[in-house]
């Protein structure tokens, strides 16, 4: 710290170029700050920001809410809105309640602000710049001795040493701006004298729009400020890029809605539209009461021009969200007929969005969900299967080659998404649960083999004009009764593992095999007394072990599922362990 401050103290014999450099490696180290912040409070809150995500209740003030606080969790109104984009896109939010999120997030990313803003207040009777500084080392030690053993602890460090990081940046650049300013008093004469409204509310647009972050861009105006200019001078002036700087961060939602669905457009257009609007109102306002900042802010908060700065961020967006909140239906109508619909095929992956990649708890929480539809299709293709042989329908086999077709893609798709996954990096417990979902997706497929199976037993019945007695449909009907009800256990434990499912799963595979070894000794015995024809015998047996075999690969998940909780249990079960 002693050298950028000797640098300082001896600014005309310093060249100009040594402080940029060391302003933008202040800049490097205040974004690298945020970035880590950012991953481990979302990292720490995974449980909790997968179950905000989750609640999209009608009511607008919990919306509003939810947007606010997984803003403030992930420091990225950005990040949040292009996964509510996402959310939209995949169908499991509408558009008023995405509008409410949208509000919500636009004051959640005005902590940040408020997080830089006390690197303003500090002072030699209380260092605080200089305490959370030296926090740096404490996140690191944390990170280097207890985060490899323990992976919260982890998270905790890094939050620590973002912390520090971002105090760090701001110290140096601050710092370095000062002996900048003195070296050449014309740099900040210039900023401070940039007064004109329209081309500050320009500069905070095109900057935060190529910089991609709000946050970013509105800790630069807080540094210069902090070290004595006030982009606008002293008036209104670095309020207007402040506005600038909210339309500009709508840019992040505005490329993320390239290629999503007519919804997930309209989405980005109620941020834009509510930033927009909301920006217009306070210009007007600034410029009709120019003395606005000088008897409000000033006078509150007059030792710290930062803190004035980031007040206003955070006022600026509760009001707008007070004005607009009521007006949310009216903001998703305009959206509707700026973005007007058109006749579009929803994509099968729509769950699996690329956007919910940014925070890897919520894309976990999607292709699980994308997992279960996967599933639930497997099982409506056997059903649709074993409803052709016992009504003798072959024309069903053409549904059923679609639905297996399908679930193909869907598989294809799913896994493409683990690896995804995977690759951005997730806990211990969510990449046990990738790994175990690549493992299921395999048992899930083979539902539909058989489910083909079974539409080329129907062929041969009736082709080859095959003889069944009623009794052996309805005992089909009756196994069919089992494997769904084993489906039904079986996705409760995938989401729940437990050692009570567990018992039941099993048990129900035993009642699947005690029906098969039922149905092929009752049709035996049916042969022998002529009830049925000797040429059935292969079609009825093959099928009735293809059924026979749903059950053991339902089995397997269910005991992949809980391998971990059932590696206690006493082999006296006489079970073995699929994983």
């Amino acid at each position: 710290m002693g050298n950028f401050n000797l640098l300082a103290s001896n600014s005309s014999s310093t060249p100009e170029y040594i402080y940029i450099f060391l302003m933008l490696g202040g800049l490097g180290a205040l974004l690298i700050g945020m970035r880590l912040l950012q991953e481990a409070t979302e990292k720490l809150a995974t449980g909790g920001l997968k179950n905000l995500f989750k609640k999209t209740a009608n009511s607008k003030m919990a919306g509003v809410g939810i947007g606010a606080l997984s803003t403030m969790i992930m420091q990225s109104s950005g990040a949040t809105t292009v996964m509510v984009v996402g959310f939209v896109n995949a169908g499991v939010m509408t558009l008023a309640q995405a509008s409410t999120y949208i509000m919500g997030a636009n004051i959640g990313t005005t902590i940040t602000a408020q997080i830089v803003a006390l690197g303003g207040v500090s002072s030699t009777a209380f260092p605080l710049t200089e305490i959370i500084i030296m926090l740096t080392i404490v996140g690191v030690l944390i990170y280097m001795f207890v985060g490899k053993k323990f992976t919260k602890m982890g998270h905790v460090g890094n939050l620590i040493a973002g912390l520090g990081l971002l105090f760090l940046g701001l110290y140096v650049m601050t710092t370095n701006m000062n002996g900048l300013f003195t070296v050449n008093p014309s740099i900040q004469n210039a900023l401070v004298n940039t007064t004109n409204p329209f081309l500050l509310l320009f500069i905070g647009i095109a900057i935060t729009a190529v910089a991609q972050s709000s946050s970013a861009v509105t800790s630069i105006v807080l540094a210069l400020a902090i070290s004595g200019a006030v982009i606008g001078g002293s008036g209104n002036g670095v309020l207007y890029v402040i506005l600038g700087s909210n339309i500009g961060s709508c840019s992040t939602a505005l490329i993320s809605a390239i290629g999503s669905t007519t919804n997930g457009k309209r989405t980005s257009i109620i941020h834009l539209l509510f930033n927009t609007f909301g920006t217009i109102i306070f210009f007007i306002f600034l410029i009709c009461y120019p003395a606005f900042m000088e008897q409000t802010l000033m006078k509150i908060f007059p030792s710290s021009p930062a803190t004035q700065i980031a007040m206003f961020h955070t006022f600026f967006n509760i009001v707008c969200t007070i004005i607009f909140l009521p007006l949310s239906k009216q903001l998703c109508w305009l959206s509707e007929k700026i973005i007007p619909e058109k006749r579009e095929k929803k994509s099968k992956s729509a769950l699996l969005d690329p956007r919910f990649l940014q925070t890897p708890p919520i894309a976990l929480e999607q292709a699980t969900n994308f997992y279960h539809q996967m599933a639930r299709k497997a099982l409506q293709d056997l059903n649709l299967s074993i409803e052709g042989f016992v009504k003798k329908d072959e024309s069903i086999s053409s549904e059923v080659d679609k639905l297996e077709d399908e679930v193909l893609e869907m598989s294809k798709d799913l896994i493409e998404f683990i690896v995804q996954i995977s690759s951005e990096g997730i806990s211990t417990k969510g990449s046990q649960r990738l790994s175990r979902m690549q493992l299921d997706i395999a048992d899930i497929v083979r539902l539909t083999e058989v489910a083909d199976n079974i539409t080329g037993y129907t062929k041969h019945q009736i082709d080859d004009e095959l003889h069944f007695t009623p009794i052996i449909f309805t005992e089909i009907e009756d196994m069919k009764k089992l494997i769904n009800d084993q489906f039904d256990y079986v996705e409760k434990i995938v989401d729940m593992p437990s050692i009570a499912l567990l018992k039941r799963t099993r048990e129900m595979e035993d009642k699947i095999d005690n029906q098969r070894t039922f149905m092929v000794q009752s049709h035996l015995e049916r042969l022998n007394k002529g009830e049925c024809s000797p040429s059935s015998n292969g079609v009825y047996i093959n099928l009735v072990g293809n059924l026979e075999r749903c059950g053991d690969h339902l089995n397997f998940i269910a005991e992949r599922s809980c391998h971990n909780i059932s590696s206690n249990l006493h082999d006296s079960n006489n079970i073995t362990h699929h994983v």
